[in-house]
């Protein structure tokens, strides 16, 4: 496996990552024993990127991704979200990303992540996750539960504009290609 330095963090990453959602029956079912050896082949294969959140499955994905991480934490690099919970339900308070980040340690059973990312952040209002949850997070990367903050998106001009306004380590938009036939 190759590795690459995530940005300045100081963090190795594989240049392959485990996208998590699979985990909770995004794109069809997955039985919890087959996501397990999925995530321990992809482990035992050099991966050591993982990315999750609470929406992936309605919180299933951090479920079975903590359980298949069992013991194997410190030799990974995890990333989870915040922000968006459900299809249609998104809170970006201070208080709201708070409590459900720590439901979301609990789930991953571990006391920290290294990545925490404000998920889909156009959905929300901008000046409330620049002055509001950005903040929120920088306060949990002080006390120790996420090492680096990032934010994630699908416009890349939303993405760039907070991104210039409060500085953050990762920027994560999805392209989709909608193929003619």
């Amino acid at each position: 496996m190759r590795y690459r330095d995530l940005g300045t963090t100081g963090l190795s990453v594989s240049v392959l990552g485990f996208g998590a959602s699979t985990l909770g029956n995004v794109f069809g079912k997955v039985g919890a024993s087959s996501g397990e050896r999925a995530v321990r082949h992809s482990v035992d294969r050099g991966i050591n990127l993982f990315d999750v959140s609470p929406y992936y499955g309605i919180t299933q994905a951090e479920q079975r991704l903590g359980g298949a991480l069992e013991g194997l934490r410190h030799g990974v690099v995890l990333a989870t979200k915040c922000g968006r919970y459900g299809l249609e339900e998104f809170d970006f308070s201070a208080r709201g990303v708070t409590e459900r980040f720590e439901d979301s340690l609990r789930r991953l059973r571990t006391d920290y992540v290294d990545l925490l990312q404000v998920h889909d952040i156009e959905f929300g209002n901008i000046q409330q996750i620049i002055f509001e949850t950005l903040p929120a997070l920088r306060r949990l990367q002080e006390q120790g539960k996420a090492r680096f903050v990032g934010i994630t998106g699908y416009w890349p001009s939303v993405l760039t504009h907070v991104a210039r306004l409060e500085p953050v380590v990762i920027v994560t938009t999805i392209t989709i290609k909608i193929a003619k036939h």
